[in-house]
């Protein structure tokens, strides 16, 4: 009895303990798959590498159904759920096991994830780490992997060269640079936790470079519960005098030469997928002593006094050692704007400085760069042709002149400058190789000797690219106070010229330099054609019936004798419209032009 009752004992407290485990186990489950679930709702778009990164071991973890989720559960090398978004790949197979029910049925590989996935399999089953070691095979052109999933198994594999929609978030990334304890780079707002901005010279803010919508930008600040980011221009867009007179309403701002130019010409040249992301922001204009006396909200504006101090001013960042304009007056008389030694000018309203664009954007998906100068931040929109390229992006053209205008690879860069219906006006990244004199006279003609060295360049253009119909090239006066609209009346109809007041790319947007010291400090010289050449350059157009416009080194317009010899850069229209030219390769950048074979 005692031992058929031990017998009835062990067996009844088995079912009990059974039954306790079974609910244990059901009541964990279920809370389990209910963190899960919440995890996964939680786990954001713009942490997009790491769902990739996790979900690529898809297979692996749904092979062993139950049993892997249980091992995992008490598997001491896995970490906690809270610990998800960390690098270790042991912990990418724990949270790809917490994210079972998402259902996903694509999967996308990048060159990147893959590497690392490759250089991690430790955890991974002989036959996930073959599949791996194909699907890098098959990536060797950096292109994405799409892997469509029927259940368990993957039905398709594709090699995708659009990488549009992939990648991580502007601001996550640039998070990756903040320490509490900066006092220069990338620090905290005192006021306002949730606003980052950076302050410092170009060594200690040296990775906040971003290429967008045909331009490179300095990322001056970000939100991150707004999730925008602030971005001013590294290059000056043009150069041009502000208005007829100071500005001392936000109305008188309105009608000024600056603002039309910012939020109509310049607005107007931007892509619509770029101006949807742009946000209304509000700009102080007011007096630099008070900066907010006067506010406006615009999509697009100027920096003003503050947040040029806040950077760090003279020496810092955003100091491009070139004239360039604020957003704020000095009085009645004056504006300001910052000279080439870094420090605020007080200037009139004929002075001609450079213009900065400022736009607040939306938060964006980076695909590509380390935000350096020579390789920025970047998003995965590329031009497939002539036809849908974007004004600011860069191109290259064979040349077949003897002059070596375009050095020994025989590639000329170009920047595009607007898009007309048949065609794309392009200007010259860089100088011709000699400098030269205008002419006999201030108002220019076919004839003059400034055309003999634009000739001879495109010639050397073939005419499978060069739009060799006449367009109009705008040659009227800019006097003192004059509105950059005004040289429009008078024209010139030819096929090559040069740049005109007012226009995108008019300014010193290539930084040239004194020959004697060569400094190149807002722009790779590797991607400048004659990057010393010279110092100065011509426009179209006239100063006075003596004297002619040009642009100098330190980047404002100057009024010159046109007996003197100066660098010519040289404007050219493309072919585009129904017959676009198609690119062969590169991405638009300054580094990597779009290329034309």
């Amino acid at each position: 009895m005692k031992k058929s009752n031990k017998k009835g004992f062990v067996l009844a407290e088995t079912i009990a303990v059974s039954v306790v485990i079974m609910t244990s186990l059901v009541i964990i489950y279920t809370q389990f798959m209910s963190i899960s679930k919440s995890y996964a709702r939680t786990f954001t778009y713009n942490s997009v590498n790491n769902l990739y990164l996790v979900n690529n071991i898809k297979n692996y973890i749904k092979s062993d159904g139950l049993n892997n989720l249980i091992s995992a559960l008490s598997n001491s090398n896995y970490v906690d759920i809270t610990s998800c978004s960390t690098d270790y790949f042991t912990e990418y197979i724990y949270c790809e096991t917490l994210m079972d029910n998402l259902n996903v049925r694509q999967v996308i590989f990048t060159k990147t994830n893959l590497d690392e996935l490759k250089n991690n399999m430790n955890g991974l089953s002989e036959k996930m780490k073959q599949f791996v070691n194909y699907i890098n095979y098959k990536n060797t052109s950096g292109y994405r992997i799409i892997v469509e999933f029927n259940d368990e198994t993957y039905t398709t594999l594709t090699i995708d060269s659009d990488t549009s929609g992939i990648g991580e978030s502007l601001i996550s990334l640039l998070l990756k640079q903040y320490n509490p304890d900066n006092t220069t780079g990338l620090v905290k707002d005192s006021t306002n936790e949730n606003l980052y901005y950076y302050t410092g010279t170009n060594e200690e803010v040296a990775n906040n470079f971003l290429w967008y919508g045909g331009h490179q930008w300095r990322v001056l600040e970000f939100d991150t519960s707004a999730n925008t980011l602030t971005l001013i221009t590294q290059q000056p867009l043009t150069a041009i005098q502000p208005a007829s007179v100071v500005w001392s309403t936000e109305d008188a701002y309105n009608n000024s030469y600056m603002n039309k130019w910012l939020n109509e010409y310049f607005w107007n040249s931007l892509d619509s997928s770029i101006q949807a992301t742009i946000q209304d922001t509000t700009f102080n204009i007011g007096i630099y002593a008070d900066i907010d006396e006067i506010t406006t909200t615009k999509k697009v504006g100027l920096l003003d006094e503050d947040q040029y101090e806040r950077a760090g001013s003279a020496d810092s960042f955003l100091d491009i050692k070139d004239y360039w304009w604020l957003g704020n007056s000095s009085g009645e008389s004056y504006y300001c704007d910052i000279n080439d030694s870094g420090t605020l000018d007080h200037v009139s309203v004929s002075t001609t400085s450079g213009v900065r664009a400022v736009i607040k954007i939306s938060d964006l998906a980076i695909t590509g760069g380390d935000g350096t100068l020579a390789n920025n931040y970047r998003v995965a929109t590329k031009a497939t042709n002539t036809d849908n390229v974007q004004v600011g992006e860069y191109i290259n053209v064979p040349y077949s002149g003897s002059d070596n205008a375009c050095g020994s690879d025989n590639m000329c860069t170009f920047r595009v400058v607007s898009k007309d219906e048949d065609s794309i006006k392009v200007v010259l990244n860089g100088l011709l190789s000699a400098e030269s004199s205008y002419g006999s006279s201030t108002t220019i003609t076919t004839s003059h000797t400034i055309y003999t060295p634009l000739n001879t360049f495109a010639e050397g253009i073939s005419n499978t690219y060069r739009y060799t119909g006449n367009k109009t090239f705008y040659i009227g006066d800019y006097p003192f106070g004059a509105n950059y609209e005004d040289v429009q009346d008078e024209t010139l109809e030819a096929s090559v010229g040069l740049p005109t007041v007012g226009e995108m790319f008019s300014g010193n947007d290539i930084d040239m330099a004194y020959p004697a010291d060569g400094v190149k400090t807002f722009v790779d010289v590797n991607t400048i054609e004659n990057p010393t050449a010279s110092y100065y350059y011509w426009t179209m157009n006239r100063y006075s019936s003596s004297h002619v416009r040009g642009v100098n080194s330190v980047g404002t317009i100057d009024n010159t004798s046109v007996s003197n010899a100066y660098g010519v850069r040289a404007v050219i229209y493309l072919k585009s419209g129904l017959a676009a030219l198609e690119f062969s390769g590169g991405e638009g950048t300054p580094n990597s032009p779009y290329v034309l074979q």
